[in-house]
């Protein structure tokens, strides 16, 4: 590859990062929300995530958070260990979106969020962090492991919100042998979207 291209890569890359974080810092924000954050990449793990979407074509990976220090801090469950070893990571949205495949970006504000309630949402996230979380790859109900949307389900359910239910889908190939089962049954990264507890104020499509 030439020099000339990998500059004009790298210089296109950075516009679009550019371009994406100054419609973030524009966007007005509640202090005292909970937020829910879809993101979607082009890559093969990503393309395999939306095909158990209900009806996004685009995400692929879903995070929660709130805003801490004027930026939306964001936990979300990854198949990437962290440098501390499991599977949860917590960053700013700044980090949330910086692989070079991404497509797809929405942020969604949960209804319904008093002070107090936000306050023990905020306070369940900050004690998952003490967990050693890892993901799960077998989608198995009950499991000590998780996987990006489930993570989210459970942490909700601590505070008595429930933002989706199951979903089932058949299964066949590669995929059906490396679960091993024919039924999947799991919580969709789009599963809250029709449900009415969550109103959607971000979206950006590549």
């Amino acid at each position: 590859m030439s020099i000339l291209l990998i500059i004009v890569i790298f210089s296109f890359y950075s516009y679009k990062t550019t371009a994406l974080n100054n419609k973030i810092k524009n966007l007005e924000l509640n202090e005292n929300s909970i937020y829910l954050i879809q993101r979607g990449t082009t890559g093969k793990l990503g393309n395999v995530a939306k095909d158990f979407n209900i009806k996004n074509k685009y995400a692929s990976h879903l995070g929660i958070g709130y805003i801490k220090n004027n930026a939306l801090l964001i936990y979300h469950v990854y198949v990437n260990k962290n440098d501390k070893g499991n599977s949860l990571y917590v960053e700013t949205i700044d980090n949330f979106i910086q692989p070079e495949d991404l497509n797809y970006l929405s942020i969604w504000q949960l209804k319904n969020i008093d002070p107090q309630k936000f306050n023990a949402i905020k306070s369940t996230l900050v004690q998952s962090e003490k967990q050693n979380i890892n993901f799960d790859f077998n989608f198995d109900k009950g499991s000590k492991a998780y996987y990006c949307s489930e993570y989210i389900v459970d942490e909700l359910k601590k505070n008595g919100i429930e933002i989706m239910s199951y979903h089932k889908k058949g299964v066949t190939g590669m995929m059906s042998q490396v679960l091993k089962k024919d039924t999947l049954t799991y919580f969709p990264v789009d599963g809250f979207e029709g449900s009415n507890k969550a109103t959607q104020v971000f979206e950006w499509i590549k």
